[in-house]
Parts: structure tokens; sequence; C-alpha cells
């Protein structure tokens, strides 16, 4: 996983470039002109967007961090992208119980990890119904919005750690 934030816009295009994120979404046609120079072009539309998105996922973190499930649970429903979030939270939520030692807090991390996680599932189980192409693809893509993790290696993280 690649850092979700930077001091300024062209720190973060340097760190794409060294990393290859920025060739390598050109050649693959994963961003709408996300790189440094065209994002001189983006207009204020497509702007406030992207702030709304960062805005978002710094809110839905944030919420999973502090516990505030019933929250995360409200802002993950006003996401774009949700698979990839709802995964990240399953594992944030899963550390948290494996280290705490209370009762019911354990078992409230437990509930809400295994609330997140059923929700990543339905969410692939929708597209597989309708199009497994669809659901393959969403698996497989990179979310900028999380440093350009997929939801297969977050998914792993589960498993290896």
């Amino acid at each position: 996983m690649h850092k979700l934030y930077f001091d300024s816009l062209k720190k973060e295009d340097e760190d794409r470039t060294e990393s290859g994120l920025t060739k390598r979404a050109i050649e693959t046609g994963l961003t709408k002109s996300k790189d440094y120079e065209s994002m001189r072009f983006l207009t204020g539309e497509e702007k406030n967007q992207m702030a709304h998105d960062y805005i978002m996922r710094d809110l839905f973190i944030w919420s999973v961090v502090m516990n505030y499930t019933d929250m995360a649970k409200v802002l993950l429903s006003h996401m774009k992208y949700r698979i990839c979030p709802a995964l990240i939270a399953t594992k944030i939520l899963k550390q948290y119980h494996h280290k705490a030692t209370y009762g019911d807090l354990k078992d409230g991390y437990l509930e809400s990890a295994k609330y997140f996680e059923k929700y990543a599932i339905n969410c692939i189980d929708k597209c597989d119904d309708h199009d497994a192409d669809l659901a393959c693809q969403i698996i497989l893509q990179r979310n900028e919005l999380y440093g350009y993790v997929t939801c297969l290696q977050v998914n792993l993280k589960f498993y290896y750690n």
C-alpha cells in the first residue's frame, strides 16, 4: 500500500512517478487524468468530487479507528467505492479484536468486523449475479483512494497477518 497523505500535489506526483504508478495507470487506462500534469485541467466539479471522495475516505477511516462503527456504516453507504473500504475496516477491527483484552469490547470489535466483511461479500455477490467478469475486475482494480491497493490484496492480508 502506498502513502495516502502528502505535503503537496507535487510530492504526491513524485511519489507516484518513483513507484511507477503514474506510468502504469496511464498505460492501463486506470485513471482519468489523475496525474500531476493533467490535474491542472480538471474542472471545478471534478476537483470537488475528488475532494469529496478524499474527505469521505478520511472520515470513514477515522470513524473505524475511533470505533464509531455506526458512523462508519453511514459513511460507507455514501461512498463511491465500498468494497475496499469495507475490507480495510474489517482488517482494522480484526486487529483491534486480536489486541483487545476486555470481553464486551473484544466482542464488539469482532461483531463490527463481521458486519463489514459481510458487506463486502454481499457487494461482490450482487456483481457476480449479473456479471462475473465485472466482479473479477472490481476485485483486481487498484483503488487510488486507498494507496493503489486492490481488494484482493486487502483480503489476502487477513490470512497472512
